[in-house]
């Protein structure tokens, strides 16, 4: 791969364990409210966990400061939608913290906990998929108007990710959350996300 390949399916991958995260956690969710199974609260603790350890706290701040930098500088009419996904990032950070009172009050009992926690997920799922989709069209206008010196930065700031649940050194921590996830992911999204953990990470 060159440098642009390797930043944007490396970013490509980070939204797809992203989006299992929160395809597992809604799945769940959905079968608790059906009485097809009980809370686990320690897999929706630990799915929460992830989206703050990696999403929030790794991947957002590394598209702003290299992805969205170089594009501010490259391309003047992106600037609208560089500021909404910069915005976007802003409530998801207040939304994820929302999300942890709301399953706070769930596991403490409250009558509409599971119905206050569950529409609280979907609410977020719904955000990110569109935040999502909005930042991949950006990178297919990026591929026209970066360089290869912004590629290259870009690239070398992703390579330092390690996703904490698909990565190279996945965390005990998220094992159960791996194992439900494998075990509820459609077939194809679990080739792509094998696929995905056996990729070398080459030199830039």
């Amino acid at each position: 791969m060159n440098a642009s390949e390797h930043a944007i399916d490396t970013i490509h991958q980070e939204h797809r364990s992203l989006g299992m995260v929160l395809h597992t956690l809604q799945a769940l969710l959905n079968k608790v409210a059906a009485n097809h199974a009980v809370a686990d609260f320690g897999l929706f603790a630990a799915a929460l966990y992830y989206i703050d350890c990696f999403p929030e706290r790794c991947h957002h701040p590394r598209e702003e400061e290299h992805l969205f930098k170089a594009m501010h500088l490259r391309s003047a009419e992106s600037a609208a939608v560089l500021d909404r996904l910069q915005a976007d990032h802003g409530r998801s950070a207040l939304t994820l913290s929302h999300l942890h009172r709301a399953l706070v009050h769930y596991q403490g009992g409250a009558p509409d906990g599971l119905e206050h926690f569950r529409a609280a997920v979907d609410g977020y799922a719904a955000d990110m998929r569109e935040h999502m989709a909005c930042e991949e069209a950006l990178m297919q206008h990026a591929q026209t108007v970066l360089t290869g010196d912004d590629w290259a930065r870009i690239a070398a700031a992703f390579a330092a990710n390690d996703d904490p649940l698909f990565g190279r050194n996945q965390r005990l921590a998220f094992t159960r959350l791996y194992q439900r996830i494998m075990m509820m992911a459609p077939r194809k999204m679990k080739s792509a996300l094998r696929a995905a953990e056996s990729l070398p990470y080459p030199p830039l």
